[in-house]
């Protein structure tokens, strides 16, 4: 199938996309819509991780992986599923077909040359059109006060795709910034990368479109706590979630919010390296579905899953379940 690429406006726009070309639209009044995030914990083929400890070490480890994800994935039934720490479009027509093939795959190449991660997508409803921002931001960013050595970043793994759910235009911006919460380097560079969402999730949004920003964000929420009480140290919330600050109020909130904050933790970091999630102390929720108000009121159910499997059987990361019901 054709693939054709344009530059626009710092966007790189692709139409078409790779499986369940045949299928038709489901109808959405009375129905509802499952939305899923996962960071996968390197799905890979196995070739050429060696440097990369949490990756498969040959194709044996890859193809059980990958069932793996599928098999849990299944399980969800979701409608919208974003998958990070995914290696190619090769892999994720893998998962599809795991899956029944019945997905519209979603995979525009991101930018991370030192890991080869990406980001990628299925939707059981056709999409519209795929693309990313090749935009770049200047770090620290205009509004921060901490001066640091400056810098220039992208955002390097994430994609869009809006899809036609009845007469509603959603687009999704799914990603993957970077790592490490409370390293100011990296605060500052991650903010430079959600300053680059939100105004690619703005234009969107004044286009009349609702827009939901999910994946793994690696960090915290300001005032949608996780478990272990961390607060954040950048302002990435806060961009996701305010997309006009000229105009009074937040476009869209953190779907988490209406969960226990006991249950908040989508990630398990090993501290003592022993194997064994020993609990609170090694937990956080890095991982987030921002959703527009408008769409927000259709949310019948959230759940972080921590019961689909224990950690690192399938991934390090739970995945964040966000359901909506169509009257």
């Amino acid at each position: 199938m054709l693939v054709v690429g344009l530059i626009a406006v710092g966007l790189i726009v692709a139409f078409g996309f790779f499986g369940g070309e045949g299928q038709q639209a489901p109808s959405l009044s009375g129905t509802s819509f499952k939305i899923v995030t996962l960071n996968a914990c390197w799905l890979f083929d196995g070739e050429g991780e060696e440097d990369f400890r949490y990756a498969p070490q040959c194709a044996e480890d890859a193809e059980t992986h990958i069932a793996d994800v599928a098999n849990y994935l299944s399980t969800v039934d979701a409608d919208f599923i974003a998958i990070q720490e995914i290696e190619s479009a090769d892999i994720l027509h893998r998962v599809n077909e795991k899956l029944g093939g019945d997905y519209h795959e979603i995979f525009v190449q991101g930018t991370d040359e030192y890991t080869g991660q990406d980001v990628a997508g299925l939707s059981r409803y056709p999409v519209a059109a795929m693309g990313r921002s090749d935009a770049t931001q200047t770090w620290p960013i205009p509004s921060d006060a901490n001066r640091a050595v400056r810098g220039t970043e992208d955002a390097a793994k994430h994609f869009w795709a809006t899809v036609e759910l009845g007469d509603m235009q959603v687009t999704f911006i799914a990603l993957h910034l970077l790592a490490y919460p409370t390293d100011i380097e990296r605060f500052l560079r991650r903010e430079a990368q959600a300053l680059i969402i939100q105004e690619l999730a703005k234009g969107f949004y004044d286009q009349g479109h609702e827009v939901v920003i999910l994946g793994d964000v690696n960090d915290f929420d300001s005032t949608v706590c996780d478990a272990a009480d961390n607060e954040p140290r950048s302002c990435v919330d806060l961009l996701f979630k305010d997309l006009d600050p000229e105009v009074e109020g937040e476009e869209l909130v953190n779907a988490a919010a209406s969960l226990p904050q006991e249950q908040r933790y989508t990630y398990w970091y090993d501290v003592n390296r022993n194997g064994i999630d020993d609990g609170p102390e090694e937990h956080s929720m890095l991982d987030h579905v921002y959703i527009t108000q408008n769409l927000a009121r259709n949310i019948t159910d959230v759940t972080i899953d921590h019961q689909g499997y224990e950690a690192r059987t399938v991934s390090d990361h739970w995945p964040v379940i966000v359901t909506l019901e169509f009257p």
